[in-house]
């Protein structure tokens, strides 16, 4: 009779208890950037489509991989070249450091008719660029105006990317690791766990990689671990799903899946058992940590 009694009020905390732990989850955001010179790009669309491929404009390469992506309902971002301490050729369209700002909004609009469906922007190499405030205000003034969102690949720890993209009011995020700077299989693993533990401690990471075999072949090997460890391989079109171009390519997408996953919410409640729900009371004793933000470094490429 007590039992009956308490029933409905462990099953309201239960459900309280699972909302939180899906909230809980930690997001792995995988890019994919320098594509669109190498016939080998091609290999990554072997990966699952949650990784996103960050495009160079105006490459061998660049519409025909955009196009694919797209067909497979890929996110597809713009790696809007721009101009390193050390420097090193910028390819097609690059920024530099004593451009005006109408020469900069020229060169982006002119990038993204090469990668049209680009629902965001991150920076090829960059370490001056990113460190002088007007050329990156101006950037991300365009940037906001055609509805994407930027991440900072944070090539320098002088880059003042993020800073000025939160002050506009760009959708924006960091990288936190660089996945494949060394090729070596127990480089790549190091750099594979340290991508965990952010993950685990923040919530959330932001990687980067390159499509070498190399990083590919890791990938498809490692990538179907991290849901035994309760990771979440989450595409920037979910991250950034409220950047205005991201919502108008992939909103309905995602309002379906969401929809899908309400449905199998309900059936795994209404099929809860009474042993089950005793079983799982003692998670009521469990606690989340708050994660301490990661110190992140300079890209090891310039």
């Amino acid at each position: 009779m007590l039992l009956r009694l308490l029933m409905p009020c462990i099953i309201f905390v239960l459900c309280g208890l699972t909302s939180l732990q899906v909230k809980a989850k930690s997001d792995i955001i995988i890019i994919l950037d320098d594509l669109g010179y190498r016939p080998s790009d091609v290999a990554a669309f072997s990966l699952p489509k949650e990784i996103t491929f960050s495009i160079l404009p105006q490459t061998p390469l660049a519409s025909e991989i955009a196009l694919r992506a797209e067909q497979e309902g890929r996110a597809v971002m713009l790696h809007m070249p721009m101009q390193a301490q050390s420097g090193k050729d910028m390819g097609p369209l690059g920024l530099t450091t004593d451009m005006f700002a109408g020469a900069i909004t020229y060169n982006l609009r002119k990038a993204m008719k090469s990668v049209p469906n680009a629902v965001g922007v991150n920076n090829h190499m960059g370490s001056a660029f990113t460190g002088q405030q007007k050329g990156m205000e101006a950037l991300l003034k365009e940037v906001k105006r055609q509805g994407l969102f930027f991440v900072d690949s944070r090539t320098t720890v002088l880059t003042k990317g993020e800073e000025i993209a939160q002050r506009l009011g760009v959708p924006s995020a960091s990288r936190q690791v660089f996945l494949d700077h060394k090729l070596e299989p127990a480089f790549l693993l190091k750099q594979f766990n340290h991508m965990k533990r952010i993950a685990k401690k923040n919530g959330h990471v932001v990687v980067i990689g390159h499509p070498h075999p190399e990083t590919v072949n890791f990938l498809k090997t490692h990538l179907p671990s991290l849901e035994k460890e309760g990771l979440t391989l989450t595409s920037v079109a979910d991250y950034f799903s409220h950047a205005p171009k991201v919502a108008k390519q992939f909103g309905k997408e995602r309002d379906l899946t969401a929809s899908l996953n309400n449905a199998d919410m309900k059936d795994s409640k209404v099929s809860m058992t009474e042993e089950n729900a005793l079983h799982s009371s003692g998670l009521m004793h469990s606690s989340a940590e708050k994660g301490v933000a990661e110190r992140l470094g300079t890209a090891p490429n310039e």
